[in-house]
């Protein structure tokens, strides 16, 4: 066990809020690699994204989706997502609720890439748990965050789902370093059962773990998007299915996730918070590698 024993669940040992890089070794070759050509990628991708997002906030008042999506496509393929394999296009129709795990700032620009969806996330509410729509703007802003979840008095379930386009919920309210996922919140299983509502379920999956990982839990921002841009290219696995109406909303997004290797991790998402101000008071600690 780590030091952060007190942040794992504690039946599985599973610790979702280390980052994805601990106990990897990083070959001097690589290291060098990456500090050679990957400043002059940098050099050639910050400048192309700036350009992009800023194309994207712009055209985005018209409108279009295609062309949100087409910007989405150019910005994975400019952070050098060139292939992402398994991936499957989502139906552009109204009242179609998505849900994904979360990990990496590239989920956002997948899904941006996929539909240009309207993106929603957990409001904290008192102990009620209420949903907010994102605007493009606080979508850009998540980009370079890894606290995704809202202040304010939100909508119910039914009100963000039941719009003119795709709506997606990244159900874990925080990135996750992908050794396991975090249930959906019970009161949000509760409505969908309720409502009896199709939904869509995704999977992302990075298979790089080392310190230039898409995946984020613990650093700046834009300091994790800088290391991201120094890799030649990225990996980003998808997969996903379109389920009707179920008995057991948790059991099937339990199974869906487990058969993938991905264990469902009872625990909040506030415990991201309470996770990170300890990691970032202990930072220059030491690792110790888990059992």
């Amino acid at each position: 066990m780590e030091k952060f024993r007190a942040y794992a669940d504690p039946h599985t040992g599973i610790n979702l809020f280390v980052p994805a890089f601990v106990n990897q070794k990083l070959s001097p070759l690589i290291l060098l690699l990456h500090i050679i050509l990957g400043f002059l990628l940098i050099l050639i991708r910050i400048p192309l994204l700036a350009i992009l997002i800023f194309l994207l906030i712009i055209l985005n008042t018209l409108k279009i989706g295609t062309l949100n999506s087409l910007i989405g496509k150019l910005m994975l393929f400019t952070c050098g997502f060139y292939k992402v394999e398994n991936q499957i296009p989502i139906q552009d129709k109204g009242g179609q609720l998505i849900l994904a795990n979360h990990s990496s700032p590239i989920d956002w620009i997948y899904f941006l890439a996929q539909s240009s969806p309207n993106f929603a996330t957990f409001v904290e509410c008192g102990e009620e748990i209420r949903y907010q729509i994102l605007s493009l703007n606080q979508v850009i802003k998540n980009l370079f965050s890894i606290n995704i979840a809202q202040n304010g008095t939100g909508l119910q379930l039914n009100e963000v789902i039941f719009q003119n386009k795709p709506t997606l919920l990244f159900f874990e309210g925080c990135q996750t370093n992908q050794l396991g996922v975090l249930s959906p919140p019970k009161q949000m299983i509760a409505e969908l059962q309720k409502l009896g509502q199709p939904i869509n379920i995704y999977i992302l999956t990075y298979p790089d773990r080392s310190i230039f990982t898409p995946i984020n839990t613990t650093r700046n921002g834009f300091w994790h998007f800088i290391l991201l841009l120094t890799n030649i290219w990225n990996n980003l696995k998808v997969v996903s299915q379109e389920f009707q109406t179920s008995k057991d909303y948790q059991k099937l997004i339990t199974n869906f996730y487990e058969c993938e290797g991905l264990k469902i991790i009872h625990q909040k998402y506030s415990v991201q918070t309470e996770f990170l101000s300890y990691f970032w008071r202990t930072q220059k600690g030491n690792y110790v590698k888990q059992d």
